[in-house]
């Protein structure tokens, strides 16, 4: 009899946590963040970017605590944050790079660290971003936009483009 109710009342706390669990998400750790969902992250960005007719979303993304969104239309590259104080949309003249392969340049800056992003064109599959100090980094694609996290502040990157078999496209101080 004692032991029925030892194994009632674990499989009660059991039961109770993984309702908490259920009904609290994915963080039932009190203090633990919960990363927003794409869903949430569209709904930010929805109310705070200003989006130009003939918009096309290349990427969504979390960068620290603010959704980052980049997209072009045909003359224009666009970049939008939001976080949960403000929000700014950037946009600049920056139509398809053409015999260039990568056009455009915006670095958003935190503490230690910077965001390069640009354009490219089609041709481009890899694209390396390469630092004063001879530090190369891999800048990930969407569609026709870049996007590459850097540890620190710059203020002039070097860029190499290739294509898909691995030729170089262009090679530029940017």
């Amino acid at each position: 009899m004692r032991v029925t109710r030892y194994v009632l009342g674990a499989l009660a706390v059991v039961t109770g946590l993984a309702l908490a669990r259920d009904m609290a998400g994915a963080a039932a750790i009190p203090g633990t963040p919960t990363p927003l969902s794409v869903e949430s992250m569209r709904v930010l960005a929805d109310d705070g970017c200003k989006r130009p007719p003939g918009f096309r979303l290349n990427t969504l993304q979390m960068l620290n605590n603010s959704v980052l969104e980049v997209g072009v239309t045909d003359s224009q590259f666009v970049v939008c944050t939001v976080d949960p104080q403000s929000w700014g949309t950037s946009t600049a003249e920056v139509g398809r790079p053409g015999a260039e392969y990568f056009a455009g340049r915006l670095g958003l800056v935190g503490d230690d660290w910077t965001v390069e992003l640009g354009r490219v064109g089609p041709e481009v599959a890899a694209l390396e971003i390469v630092l004063p100090s001879g530090e190369i980094f891999k800048a990930e694609l969407y569609g026709e936009t870049y996007l590459c996290r850097l540890p620190h502040h710059v203020k002039v990157v070097h860029v190499r483009a290739y294509d898909a078999g691995g030729q170089l496209l262009r090679d530029a101080d940017i």
